[in-house]
């Protein structure tokens, strides 16, 4: 059987963390929000982390290095550093 029209059937949300409370905010999305999206087995959940970070004089080498290194290591699915 389909739902009804009126059924709410999917859940989406965006936000900007805090970039000087990064895992206080995600902890508390993660407490508040997916907490109680995943108790129930019929919902899939996907949690997607979407990163910007602009340094107007440039990025150094060894930033580039590590930061892209650890991108790989922890299998994003796309990373880069890109001229402007």
């Amino acid at each position: 059987a389909f739902p009804d029209p009126k059924t709410k059937t999917r859940f989406y949300g965006v936000k900007t963390l805090n970039a000087d409370k990064i895992a206080l905010d995600f902890k508390n999305i993660a407490d508040e929000v997916l907490a109680h999206l995943r108790t129930d087995t019929n919902t899939t959940l996907t949690v997607r982390i979407e990163i910007e970070a602009s340094n107007h004089p440039g990025f150094d080498e060894n930033k580039i290095r590590t930061v892209s290194e650890n991108a790989r290591t922890l299998k994003f699915d796309q990373s880069g550093f890109e001229e402007n």
